[in-house]
């Protein structure tokens, strides 16, 4: 499948003009009736739902194999862009566009693994990878990942200092949000 340029004014925010394989239907993920809205896996991009049939266009018909290809060049890139050493050789083009893996390799230091919240909220993401990156960019404009690190490891004990005891160690972003803002 191709995705059409124009998406219109109320999908302006998705990607187009990009190639892509049909996962499946709505019908085909959830039931009912609806055999016009499709989830596709956008080359590069990873799985994305709800495409309408007006903005596809067939290329060709049954290349499931492709899908395999492109997720095996996705997991290459993620292994890839998760590396501290590449991301640190990188600094300068990681602040001007991060990859996913990339912010979430820094939150692991952070001890954050969750950066999309207990409800899976993209603005709950954006705004976690921002603080993340706001936090990484003296560390990434001088690729110093060794003060990065020792940053981190301080970051983790007034982390687990501040929390209550009785709560333990949570693992995701939202406990410690309130830290990486400040």
């Amino acid at each position: 499948m191709h995705v059409a340029k124009d998406l219109g004014s109320c999908m302006s925010h998705f990607e187009n003009d990009v190639d892509a394989v049909v996962i499946g239907s709505y019908k085909d993920k959830y039931g009912g009736s609806n055999t016009k809205s499709y989830t596709l896996h956008l080359k590069g991009q990873g799985e994305v739902s709800w495409y309408e049939e007006h903005q596809l266009t067939l290329i060709e018909h049954s290349r499931t194999d492709i899908l395999k290809i492109w997720k095996a060049e996705e997991k290459a890139e993620e292994k890839k862009k998760s590396n501290l050493d590449w991301i640190f050789k990188n600094g300068i083009s990681v602040l001007k566009s991060a990859h996913g893996s990339t912010v979430s390799a820094l939150a692991s230091c952070l001890g954050c693994s969750n950066l999309w919240g207990s409800h899976g909220e993209g603005f709950v993401y954006y705004q976690n990878a921002r603080s993340v990156l706001a936090m990484a960019k003296p560390f990434l404009e001088k690729s110093d990942k060794v003060g990065w690190l020792e940053f981190s490891e301080e970051y983790k004990k007034k982390r687990a200092a501040s929390m209550p005891q009785e709560a333990g160690p949570k693992d995701n972003i939202e406990t410690c949000n309130t830290s990486c803002n400040t």
